[in-house]
């Protein structure tokens, strides 16, 4: 999950790694059921709290992709009973929202408030996954979601017109280039000299227009081999 991450008053892109981790979504509205789909990828455990469960999300909870607790929230105490990596507060009151959000900070939790992105510790991204290799993240730091969407959109299309298909493979290659690399060269200054390498290699180059994938592979063996 991409997000822009706050520190000391600046931001830093950064990619949030849920897997495993715990989020609690305090709210079962539609803002609710948005930051909840976003999460679904994450392979986290999602634990949805709320009065009034949006269709959907109940829906969700009956198929056993979030836990569902059916609580009106009067006070921050289940923070530390669950003590989870995140907590989203999408509830339609604000000053909840903020009395959440304080809390988590106070107790290490990373927070996140619909209505005021601007004291969170994140705030969400407008993604660009293009051809699952390739993920760009566009922000306005909350300042214009809409033009967010509109910037998107255009680079999307930059995206479409001006990546190939060979940059699509060259990245597998230098996955598996990395991958080698590691196993016989222990310089990271070094490794890295040899990732240009395979980069620009001329040999590379030809097999890689000629879709001989597996023989690439086989030389990345042997240059990696060669490697002095």
């Amino acid at each position: 999950m991409y997000k822009l991450h706050f520190v000391n008053g600046r931001s830093l892109i950064i990619d949030l790694h849920l897997n495993g981790k715990t989020v609690v979504v305090v709210g079962a509205g539609n803002e609710a059921l948005k930051r909840i789909k976003l999460l679904q990828s994450e392979e986290c455990f999602i634990i949805v709290i709320g009065e009034e469960p949006h269709s959907e999300i109940v829906k969700l909870s009956k198929q056993k992709k979030i836990q569902l607790k059916k609580s009106k929230i009067t006070s921050t105490q289940f923070l530390k009973k669950i003590k989870p990596f995140l907590v989203i507060s999408s509830t339609s009151n604000f000053s909840l929202n903020q009395k959440i959000t304080k809390a988590s900070k106070k107790l290490g939790i990373l927070a996140y408030a619909s209505d005021s992105p601007e004291f969170s510790d994140i705030s969400y991204l407008s993604i660009i996954d293009f051809k699952n290799e390739i993920k760009i993240g566009i922000s306005t730091n909350g300042s214009s979601p809409i033009m967010a969407k509109k910037i998107k959109s255009k680079t999307e299309k930059f995206l479409q017109k001006n990546i190939s298909k060979s940059d699509l493979e060259l990245i597998k290659i230098q996955k598996f280039a990395r991958n080698e690399s590691r196993k016989f060269i222990s310089s990271q200054t070094e490794r890295k000299k040899f990732l240009y390498t395979i980069m620009n290699d001329k040999r590379v180059k030809e097999l890689l227009k000629d879709g001989k994938y597996k023989r690439i592979q086989t030389v990345i063996k042997k240059m990696v081999n060669d490697w002095k």
